[in-house]
């Protein structure tokens, strides 16, 4: 009897604690905080300048089925002699608590790139209202201006730069997402540099920043994606064309989907077929030959024909096969320009040093103190497996088929 009420006391008093701790002992009311859904970071006057897009609520919530006529977003920025000093300072002019933790995207002005970002990536990494899967974006203007442009289709630009990244991350791989932890990671790497895609203001025209512009169905202005910013540690160095990136997915085996154009033989300027990539690797495996260090390039990838203007009957195996060398000289060209381009400027972005490190740790020890002049002469020796899946449903292309017909 003794051990049953015992046992029904201990589930009360269980129920009772259960029930004292859902409440929100922690709670933070919304119509307190300032949602921060971008930030920049400039450089400027010898000071940091922290530019803040703050999301304004009742901008983009409809009332009535009408939506408020107001900018969704509002952009101010602060000073201070550090990142921190910075941020803590927008209370002063805000009055709301700022809240980063659903910030999309950091904006990093040249300035402040090339000045060193390593204050930036500190502060992310300790702020636990701070996520370290925020995406970076390097521009070559001033940081600030980024987040003033409004974008169509979407109500917070601060997500749309985000989407932009991750469509095109997705779909074609030029520019590739990175994320704060990501180059936190690479700027600790035996090679110690890097890349970050850039954004920038296009458009000769009136810049987008207020909301009569989305009356419109042209815009003289617009946010694009364009080149690669090289980072040496935390400081960026130079530049890469989105060309050259795209070589540089390639080899470092980040291309996920993808279309890649093609001539109709071997070192054709003009793209006239075109494959959907659907799923592709890269393998490299570093060699010692006779003292020398050659890094093996091992590539396999698969796809559908998208578009065919050559004179190549792809459904004949010999005409497959003849497409498939084709596509593999194509990449093997953008793999070449983009190693070419970094070994000019004695920028290890391809992480060889790394390879090499975990092959052959003695080795890498003598390489070590020389690594950007051996890396600048180092050689790549590349292979191809490419395999199309699908040519669609015309064998031969349309201009073949017109020529057939005509004789």
């Amino acid at each position: 009897m003794r051990t049953k009420r015992r046992v029904v006391l201990t589930s009360l008093i269980s129920l009772v604690i259960c029930c004292l701790c859902t409440s929100c002992w922690d709670r933070t009311e919304l119509n307190k905080i300032a949602i921060t859904a971008a930030t920049a970071v400039d450089w400027e006057n010898d000071h940091w300048k922290v530019s803040y897009q703050v999301v304004i609520p009742q901008s983009i919530s409809s009332a009535g089925g009408t939506a408020i006529q107001q900018a969704p977003v509002l952009v101010f920025s602060t000073n201070g002699d550090s990142i921190q000093s910075a941020v803590q300072r927008a209370s002063l002019e805000m009055p709301r608590t700022m809240f980063f933790a659903h910030n999309r995207v950091v904006v990093i002005g040249e300035s402040a790139a090339r000045k060193g970002i390593s204050p930036i990536i500190d502060v992310y990494l300790r702020s636990a209202n701070s996520r370290e899967t925020v995406s970076l974006l390097v521009s070559r203007d001033e940081g600030r201006k980024i987040l003033e442009q409004i974008l169509p289709l979407e109500k917070i630009p601060g997500a749309a730069l985000r989407n932009m990244v991750l469509n095109e991350d997705k779909t074609d791989g030029n520019l590739k997402q990175v994320m704060i932890y990501q180059l936190a990671m690479r700027m600790a790497s035996d090679s110690g540099y890097s890349t970050l895609p850039e954004v920038f203001i296009s458009g000769k025209g009136i810049e987008s920043t207020s909301i009569e512009n989305l009356k419109s169905t042209n815009f003289d202005t617009k946010l694009k994606m364009g080149r690669i910013g090289v980072f040496q540690k935390d400081k960026l160095v130079g530049w890469m064309t989105g060309h050259e990136g795209y070589g540089l997915s390639w080899l470092k085996g980040e291309i996920n989907q993808s279309t890649l154009f093609f001539g109709c033989s071997e070192k054709s300027e003009k793209s006239r077929s075109a494959i959907r990539i659907t799923k592709a690797s890269t393998k490299l495996t570093p060699v010692n030959i006779q003292g020398k260090w050659i890094i093996q390039a091992a590539v396999k990838a698969s796809g559908q024909l998208l578009e065919n203007g050559c004179l190549i009957d792809a459904s004949k195996p010999e005409g497959s096969r003849e497409m498939e060398k084709l596509i593999g000289e194509t990449i093997s060209e953008l793999m070449l320009t983009s190693l070419s381009k970094a070994q000019s400027m004695k920028a290890d972005v391809l992480g060889f040093a790394g390879l090499i490190h975990r092959k052959d740790p003695k080795a890498w020890e003598k390489l070590k103190p020389d690594w950007e002049e051996y890396f600048a002469q180092i050689k790549m020796e590349s292979s191809f497996q490419i395999d199309i899946e699908n040519i669609g449903m015309n064998s031969k292309s349309v201009k073949q088929l017109i020529e057939i017909d005509n004789r």
